[in-house]
């Protein structure tokens, strides 16, 4: 639907951005940017996306909040290695409030 779309012209932004700074050496090579992500409908009926984001390197996080917000609102937090992937991951899935 639209809001995959969206999704992925987002993410495809993600990995032309890491592609010019040189952290991949192709569109879809080992190296590139990876996801995971969780869909889920709000109350409202909308989609909402949780997602986690790898090998994008020290790409400005805020830059793709700003172009998400072309299709909605946005909260790009920066990855926390105290944390893991398995806490945000783990959150995602359960909704369970870890902030």
């Amino acid at each position: 639907g639209q809001a995959d779309k969206a999704w992925y012209a987002w993410f495809n932004s993600v990995r032309l951005a890491a592609k010019a700074k040189g952290y991949s050496r192709s569109a879809f090579g080992a190296d590139a940017p990876y996801y995971f992500r969780v869909t889920e409908f709000q109350d409202r009926g909308t989609l909402h996306f949780h997602s986690l984001i790898g090998n994008a390197g020290d790409i400005r996080r805020l830059l793709f909040k700003d172009f998400w917000e072309l299709n909605g609102y946005a909260r790009v937090e920066a990855y926390d290695p105290a944390r893991g992937a398995n806490f945000y991951v783990g959150k995602y899935l359960t909704k369970a409030d870890g902030d």
